[in-house]
C-alpha cells in the first residue's frame, strides 16, 4: 500500500557514509578524502547549484578534523590557523569580505593550513573585487563537480523524495528522462514541485500526479 507523504526532517545524516560517489564527482571525492596527503595544500571546488558541494564540505569537516566556514560567519583568521587543520570555505564566492579571505589565505599558507574553497564559480571567471584575492585563488588548482549522468541523477532524485518521505518508482523517473535534461537543477525543481503537492493534497506520488505536478509547474 503506497503511503501518504508526511512533512519529516532531512532523515539522512551529511557525512560521508551517505555521499554518492559517481564519475561526475569522483575526481573532487578522490582529492578531497586523501587528506592529509592532498597533493597542495589550498583547493578550490566548483559546482552547480545543489550538486553537493555542501555536503562534501561537511563530510570533510568531519573526517578531518576541520571547521566548516560559511559567508554569514565572522572568524578571527589567525585563531583559525592555530586552531583547525583543515578549513573549509563553503560558498567563497558570496563573501563579500574579500580582503578577510585574502587574509585566510596568506594565514593559512604561512602556518602551512589546508584550506579547500568551495563555491559555484572558478576564480578565473569569478569578478573579485580585490585583485591581490584573484591572483591567488586563480593560481590555486581547481576541480569540477560535473552535471550529473543518469545513473547518478537516478539515485540523488530517489535520495531527495526519500529525505521528503516518498518512494519513487522506475515508472515515474522513465517519464522524466524523456521529458527533461539531466541535471541538479531539474532534481531539485521537480522534488520541489512534488513535495508541495503531496503536501498539499495528501495523495501519493504516481506517474499520473507527476504529470499533473509537471503540466502545473509548466503553467506557472
Amino acid at each position: 500500500m503506497q503511503q501518504l507523504a508526511i512533512p519529516l526532517p532531512d532523515q539522512l545524516t551529511t557525512d560521508a557514509t551517505t555521499l554518492l560517489i559517481e564519475p561526475a564527482n569522483r575526481e573532487v571525492w578522490t582529492w578531497l578524502s586523501a587528506n592529509p596527503e592532498w597533493p597542495l595544500p589550498q583547493v578550490v571546488v566548483v559546482g552547480p547549484a545543489g550538486s553537493g558541494k555542501s555536503h562534501m564540505a561537511r563530510a570533510l569537516s568531519l573526517l578531518g578534523g576541520g571547521i566548516l566556514l560559511t559567508a554569514e560567519g565572522n572568524h578571527d583568521p589567525l585563531q583559525l590557523v592555530h586552531s583547525f587543520p583543515v578549513i573549509i570555505v563553503d560558498d567563497y564566492d558570496h563573501y563579500k569580505d574579500e580582503r578577510w579571505l585574502f587574509h585566510l589565505y596568506n594565514l593559512a599558507k604561512e602556518h602551512q593550513r589546508q584550506v579547500v574553497y568551495f563555491g559555484r564559480t572558478a576564480p578565473a571567471s569569478h569578478p573579485f573585487v580585490v585583485n591581490d584575492l584573484a591572483s591567488r585563488l586563480r593560481s590555486l588548482p581547481c576541480i569540477e563537480i560535473h552535471e550529473p549522468d543518469d545513473n547518478l541523477f537516478r539515485k540523488l532524485f530517489r535520495k531527495e523524495l526519500l529525505k521528503r518521505g516518498m518512494m519513487c518508482g522506475d515508472d515515474i523517473l522513465e517519464y522524466i528522462y524523456r521529458r527533461f535534461d539531466r541535471s541538479y537543477g531539474t532534481i531539485h525543481h521537480l522534488v520541489k514541485l512534488i513535495d508541495e503537492l503531496t503536501l498539499s493534497q495528501q495523495r501519493p506520488l504516481t506517474l499520473p500526479l507527476l504529470k499533473e505536478v509537471i503540466d502545473e509547474g509548466e503553467a506557472r
